[in-house]
């Protein structure tokens, strides 16, 4: 009987080990940090001032909200990391604010030591998510970003000016997401492989030109839309929240200056 206890007792410590060699329980590699830049062109965004687009429409913007999930990085032999996520909590999911600088700098991983050649995520929250009701953290209602009355999230919202906005004040208001929306997924390829190792990791700078969201794949005129909540200008709008981003340059960083990442 004593035997069986200590066969049985060692074989779930082995399996345990294994899991845990298998599935994080020691830190496999180090954070990739990233930040995110507002502009407009190549010159930075500043809220409140004034923009002309392509066609000639004038915009600003006063407030610039979204989320960015479900990351995932591309290895060299066509492999991907996905960056952790917990069903129990809000980790893996960013609430980027252009108000709030610090919201513009997080980090994902640990990512194991590999070559990638690539970054994928979403603008937006997963379906799963999305319909999971309200939760914590950065999903957490108080933020700002849940629709009580359409019952999911704000995937990204936009709001600003433009003289040639029929609403009132010239108001622009484009809110994505809630209920049946879906996501858009970007995926962006690193100008070089990253080679991430036990002693170097990386800091990636993104890039979202917001003059690409009136004048993406989908032109958008303010005096045809001066506010998206319903399903077919969202879409539009959404499509080509997808395009804003850009890598703009990519730090090599070694293990110490990663610490307390971001």
């Amino acid at each position: 009987m004593t035997f069986q206890y200590h066969a049985v007792r060692s074989c779930r410590a082995a399996l345990l080990a294994l899991l845990l060699s298998g599935c994080g329980g020691a830190p496999p590699g180090l954070p990739l940090r990233v930040e995110i830049s507002h502009v407009v062109g190549e010159a930075p965004l500043r809220l409140g001032e004034s923009y002309r687009t392509a066609a000639g429409d004038e915009w600003s913007a006063e407030r610039l909200r979204y989320y960015l999930s479900n990351f995932r990085l591309r290895r060299g032999d066509a492999a991907w990391f996905a960056n952790p996520q917990s069903p129990q909590d809000s980790r893996g999911y960013f609430l980027i604010d252009e108000a709030d600088a610090a919201s513009k700098r997080f980090a994902i991983g640990p990512v194991p030591a590999a070559t990638y050649t690539g970054l994928e995520f979403l603008v937006g929250v997963d379906a799963a998510r999305n319909g999971g009701g309200a939760q914590s953290g950065t999903l957490d209602p108080a933020r700002g970003m849940f629709w009580t009355w359409n019952t999911g999230y704000i995937f990204f919202l936009f709001e600003g000016r433009s003289p040639q906005s029929p609403d009132e004040a010239h108001a622009l208001t484009w809110h994505v997401g809630g209920a049946g929306a879906a996501a858009r997924t970007v995926f962006l390829q690193f100008p070089t492989p990253l080679a991430v190792t036990a002693e170097q990791g990386a800091e990636l700078h993104l890039h979202a030109d917001l003059s690409r969201l009136f004048d993406g794949a989908h032109p958008l005129r303010p005096a045809q839309l001066p506010t998206a909540m319903d399903a077919a200008g969202s879409a539009l709008v959404a499509d080509n929240s997808a395009g804003l981003f850009r890598i703009d340059h990519v730090h090599l960083l070694p293990k110490a200056a990663l610490a307390g990442a971001p």
